[in-house]
């Protein structure tokens, strides 16, 4: 006698794809804004869900929480590419004093809540360390290994580790500091009145300006 067939049984979902980049940008999009309106702490997954039209299950599955999330859309803000490799370390760390400023320019409320926010969430820094600070740590070295190798400075200066520091701190602490929004003007000004002279070089004769003279 024939065995009984069973009801048939639901066919498996097929696996969920990654987010199209595109999709990925309109969510990032709406991480970013929402971060201006609410602020970090009140932020929730499923705020974030509503605006970008997705469901709160693709974004854990893709970023595991908020933390990672906000470090990702912030990351976006700033492109990706290659380090700049315009001939000269000068050339080059103004290119990126210039890429820094124009993003701090753009979006200084929005660093600055997510700054605030760092400071309390461990988590929090510890992604944004990684999807922020660690890509800008490999396109540093790429710009001073070519420094060195075209001569310009030499290998184990003290100074090279804190160039990154200083430009990446000052987008911070000059708004608290001084009241003053940061901007690409202040941090060339800072790499060749500061870095420059610091590693060795020789400040352009052009940029011996004081910071009263800025507006």
């Amino acid at each position: 006698m024939p065995t009984p067939t069973p009801a048939s049984a639901p066919t498996p979902a097929p696996p969920r794809s990654r987010l199209t980049p595109e999709r990925e940008a309109e969510l990032f999009v709406a991480v970013l804004e929402l971060l201006v309106e609410t602020g970090y702490e009140a932020l929730t997954m499923d705020a974030v869900a509503t605006r970008a039209h997705t469901s709160k299950a693709t974004i854990y599955r893709q970023w595991q929480g908020k933390q990672r999330l906000v470090a990702a859309a912030m990351r976006n803000l700033k492109p990706d590419g290659e380090p700049p490799d315009t001939g000269s370390l000068r050339g080059d760390l103004v290119a990126i004093a210039r890429s820094i400023g124009e993003v701090a320019s753009e979006h200084g409320q929005l660093m600055a809540a997510v700054s605030h926010a760092v400071h309390g969430d461990a988590e929090l820094a510890s992604a944004m360390r990684e999807c922020m600070l660690d890509p800008d740590t490999e396109k540093f070295g790429s710009v001073f290994e070519r420094a060195i190798a075209r001569g310009e400075i030499k290998r184990g200066s003290r100074v090279i580790p804190f160039v990154r520091d200083l430009l990446l701190s000052s987008i911070i602490a000059r708004p608290i500091l001084e009241g003053s929004a940061i901007d690409g003007g202040y941090l060339v000004d800072l790499v060749d009145t500061v870095i420059l002279p610091a590693l060795g070089l020789r400040q352009p004769c052009n940029s011996k300006k004081t910071r009263n003279t800025r507006s």
